[in-house]
């Protein structure tokens, strides 16, 4: 491809986030779900279980949760190419189609609207050659 564009379309890779914090929100994430089920005695055990697992892993060998990382990365951005659109979309039916349609109701920019009247010519103020001096 030619490099004289101005504009390049080709997306850099998004760097990892650390290791260590990944493997910290996950932990996180196992205690909230052991703390939610803590009634369930089965998903509150491996749930605590997972998050020492976790915890330990993340905080004494961060490179072990690399392949954890990488997965989660992926589905962030497979997760934000799904979600722009929608969330894109909802904001455009709610901030910018009601605008359009209250300025179709309250203006009309392209004088679309019928003169009532006997000719459809444009009334305007006449302009006198002192009014065309120093344009700009």
């Amino acid at each position: 491809m030619a490099k004289n564009f101005h504009e390049q379309y080709e997306r850099e890779e998004l760097p990892l986030p650390p290791d260590r914090s990944t493997g910290l929100v996950f932990t996180a994430i196992a205690l909230i779900v052991a703390y939610l089920w803590r009634n369930d005695q089965t998903v509150m055990t491996v749930a605590v279980a997972l998050a020492g697992i976790l915890g330990v892993v993340s905080l004494v060998i961060p490179i072990a949760i690399r392949p954890l990382n990488i997965v989660w990365m992926k589905f962030a951005l497979l997760l934000s190419k799904v979600m722009n659109p929608i969330v894109m979309g909802i904001l455009f039916l709610i901030a910018i189609v009601p605008a359009g349609l209250l300025m179709q109701v309250v203006r009309d920019p392209l004088r679309r609207r019928r003169p009532t009247g006997d000719t459809y010519w444009i009334s305007h103020q006449k302009l006198d050659s002192a009014s065309m001096k120093n344009q700009f």
